[in-house]
């Protein structure tokens, strides 16, 4: 009887703790989904954003011209450009072309939007990836050069591609994207 009741107890134990691993792998699992989903959501986002992008300058709030395509030194944002293909869902009288923000805060990378091309409203920002630390960008020019800055003197130049470099939760990432349709 005791063989028994030893025996048993030892299925036992040994069931619980299948059933725990398997709970625990469950819950591994459902994470590194909902990263991937994350860092998939951004990539497709920048990349329409990005391929979108246009050669139009704009004007800021005291009516100076700016370049079509901006980077920043600042810790915060780090890219600023206007895209095409905007879609006017309200029919409201505004055009099909949108300027977009992305920057770094906090070890999150957030993307906005103003409400018109030239001033406006600027959006609340919608937080994309978190936990990202030591952000880097690397730009391609016409003449396939690339540069960890940029800068150029027509207003309305484009780069070519840009490179994203990031670490996320001590994982090293690489994005290339194409910037508009100069590439062609």
């Amino acid at each position: 009887m005791m063989v028994a009741l030893l025996i048993f107890s030892l299925l036992s134990v040994a069931g619980v703790a299948l059933l725990r691993s398997a709970v625990n792998s469950d819950e591994a699992t459902a994470q590194n989904l909902s990263e991937m989903a994350d860092m998939q959501r951004f990539v497709s986002l920048m990349e329409a954003d990005l391929s979108q992008a246009l050669p139009r300058s704009y004007r800021d709030d005291d009516g100076g011209r700016m370049a079509a395509f901006e980077t920043r030194d600042a810790p915060t944002g780090f890219l600023r450009f206007t895209r095409g293909g905007q879609s006017n869902l309200n029919d409201k009288p505004r055009s099909n072309l949108q300027r977009v923000e992305y920057r770094l805060v906090d070890g999150r990378i957030e993307r906005l939007f103003y409400e018109s091309t030239d001033g406006g409203a600027i959006s609340d920002p919608a937080e994309l990836l978190e936990n990202v630390e030591d952000l880097q960008l690397r730009f391609r020019d016409k003449g396939g050069l690339w540069a960890s800055d940029w800068r150029t003197e027509r207003l309305a130049d484009l780069p070519r591609a840009v490179e994203l470099r990031f670490q996320q939760d001590g994982r090293s990432y690489r994005h290339l994207f194409l910037v508009g349709t100069g590439y062609l």
